[in-house]
């Protein structure tokens, strides 16, 4: 079967300065997203600093501010910065073999303290052409097994866009379900989550891990904290079954997990508020605070609108609600 990419290749490249690189067979998807055809994938690590670097930088980036949002040129003359090059290999007619540039990441490494270093993603791009096809988690899987390999203290992203965060978690969330020192943690919240009536519960417990399982993930997997909890939800959903019975108590976690976040750990209680009351002398400037009897901590909310701030909860939840099942689809091997 020939594949056929229907596009004006974008870069052609001969020679690259290796450090190391990773082959895979990638299998190209169609527009119907159906397999049709492999050729050999190849990320090329390079250093940059060194005149190489920084001149194949150079020519990205026109890419990188056309295509990525709010991003800026590395320092080329920075070694600490990693380049990250996807390419194809691909045979022509003629038997050459043609080096495709398919997408590359840019990464920075901090200091950790003692002796250890963080990854840091700062900018990925996979052009155009070659977007939804499979190269994005590729090349993600491809950082996190250096994350793994070289033992850092972990791999982070910087301000990662909704479409990047997806695939970071389906690949995140693959190597957590083959990872035997969280099984159990997994399975004890699931059990408590199924005692049930969480919603009837004035204050329902957010179902976090163990502090033990979530630094015994950063120490492996080298998945950081904030990461690592937006998955546990996920493989919380994944061992609900059957699912639509205890959806309104997993549906309660999210919410009280949302609502924490964005408020605060007391947002639940009834504290000091702010009440608008009306007024002839200054409608604007009108309002009576008051405590509540039954609080013994203190904390001051803003004034707020409580039906549009439900509503937005609601919001918030439902499109977690709503990623969670997307991602659960992708990553399940039985229907969910």
């Amino acid at each position: 079967m020939h594949f056929v990419l229907g596009c004006t290749v974008i870069c052609e490249i001969n020679v690259f300065p290796v450090c190391f690189s990773y082959h895979r067979h990638i299998y190209l998807l169609a527009n119907d997203h159906q397999p049709c055809a492999f050729h050999l994938g190849q990320v090329v690590r390079m250093v940059v600093g060194n005149m190489e670097a920084g001149h194949l930088y150079s020519r990205l980036i026109p890419l990188v501010l056309l295509l990525v949002d709010g991003s800026n040129p590395i320092d080329v003359t920075d070694p600490r910065w990693e380049l990250y090059i996807l390419i194809r290999k691909k045979m022509d007619q003629q038997g050459d073999i043609q080096h495709r540039l398919l997408g590359f990441t840019a990464i920075y490494r901090f200091y950790h303290y003692p002796d250890s270093t963080r990854m840091r993603l700062s900018q990925i791009l996979i052009l155009p052409p070659y977007q939804r096809k499979g190269y994005g988690g590729f090349l993600t899987e491809v950082l996190s097994n250096v994350a793994v390999a070289e033992n850092v203290h972990d791999f982070t992203v910087e301000e990662p866009l909704d479409s990047f965060q997806h695939v970071r978690t389906c690949v995140d969330i693959q190597h957590l379900l083959a990872f035997e020192p969280i099984q159990h943690a997994i399975n004890s919240a699931v059990s408590h989550l199924k005692q049930g009536k969480l919603s009837k519960k004035i204050l329902a417990p957010r179902f976090v891990p163990p502090a033990s399982t979530v630094e015994e993930v950063r120490k492996v997997l080298k998945i950081n904290k904030k990461q690592f909890l937006q998955c546990w939800e996920i493989l919380i959903y994944l061992r609900l079954d059957p699912v639509d019975k205890y959806m309104e108590d997993y549906t309660t976690i999210i919410s009280n997990r949302v609502r924490e976040d964005i408020l605060g750990k007391d947002s639940g209680s009834t504290d000091k508020r702010i009440m608008d009351v009306p007024s002839s002398y200054d409608p604007e400037m009108s309002f009576v605070m008051f405590k509540s009897q039954n609080v013994e901590t203190s904390g001051v909310q803003m004034d707020e609108n409580q039906p549009s701030q439900e509503e937005q909860l609601k919001q918030l939840v439902d499109e977690r609600i709503k990623e969670i099942k997307l991602i659960a689809q992708k990553v399940s091997p039985l229907p969910v």
